[in-house]
């Protein structure tokens, strides 16, 4: 049986060579679309009849293409930057509280949950070994084990054994030196820096860092059109961006600067380090910062 070619076919045709489907591709798609048999040798034809043959390229579709995930709305406990082991045990005790206050299930990392420093650049004398993180992080391991999943995006801390091997070890292959069974039972990770959750919501740990808060999240949110939930910074902020529909927030972390030589060791007139999480419930953000009523929240 021929096919008859009506306007509304050749215009799926077109649609499917634009978007670089080769011709068997073409052919099982309009089968199944048309419910009746398109076969190969009667699109070779369209194309020829119709000259739609000059311009049209296949696309490999064996070729990766780069797209982060996207999670669905839900209720998420959301933390960033603990460096650990240099990670601060009032937080995350903090963190642990209001999740199970609103019986929370779900975190995500958005960065830096480890510090990597074996990895880095230069050293001193107090520079910890694979072995010292290893084992001062597994506090943070176990207390994060109290959510059903931990979703971690990647920090550029966690891209530092990359940076360091030129790619050859990289952090995913560490990972289970620090949470052991723990990790493969309750943790996700991501190498992207950003994560979505439905159509409102982007989390990143972007490579721009400004010291005006929360001017980063701001232009991200103008950029991206999304409320921006910003990490890296290791400052606290929020505002909206200049439309006023999409917040713009600096989330803080879950750091303790007494524990870093740096911060201790050099004096900059770089902003101080704050701390803070998040939670996103029912749709809605909280911003648990050094300014929160604890006993509001903690005390009833």
């Amino acid at each position: 049986m021929s096919i008859e070619w009506t306007e509304k076919k050749l215009e799926r045709l077109k649609e499917l060579l634009l978007e670089g489907h080769n011709v068997p591709e073409i052919s099982d798609a309009m089968t199944e679309e048309f419910g009746f048999p398109v076969s190969p040798k009667a699109i070779e034809q369209a194309k020829y009849r119709n000259r739609l043959t000059q311009h049209a390229i296949a696309k490999d579709f064996e070729v990766k293409i780069f797209k982060s995930e996207i999670l669905p709305d839900d209720n998420y406990m959301i933390s960033c930057d603990y460096h650990s082991p240099y990670h601060n045990e009032v937080w995350i005790n903090r963190l642990l509280a209001i999740a199970e206050l609103f019986n929370i299930r779900k975190s995500i990392i958005i960065g830096d949950l480890f510090d990597m420093e074996f990895a880095k650049h230069w050293y001193s004398p107090n520079t910890k070994t694979l072995d010292d993180e290893s084992e001062e992080t597994q506090p943070v391991i176990q207390a994060l084990d109290y959510f059903d999943e931990n979703i971690l995006v990647c920090g550029n801390h966690e891209a530092r054994p990359g940076r360091m091997t030129d790619g050859r070890i990289q952090a995913k292959h560490l990972f289970h030196l620090f949470g052991k069974d723990i990790w493969d039972r309750k943790f996700k990770y991501t190498e992207y820096d950003k994560i979505w959750i439905g159509d409102k919501w982007l989390l990143v740990h972007p490579r721009s860092y400004s010291q005006i808060s929360p001017s980063v999240a701001k232009r991200l949110a103008e950029k991206f059109h999304r409320n921006i939930i910003n990490s890296h910074g290791h400052l606290v902020g929020m505002t909206y961006d200049r439309s006023g529909k999409y917040l713009a927030i600096d989330l803080g972390g879950m750091f303790q600067p007494s524990k870093i030589e740096y911060i201790n060791m050099s004096t900059t007139t770089h902003p101080a380090w704050k701390n803070g999480f998040g939670m996103i419930r029912n749709g809605h953000f909280f911003h648990f910062t050094d300014a929160t009523d604890w006993d509001f929240w903690l005390k009833g």
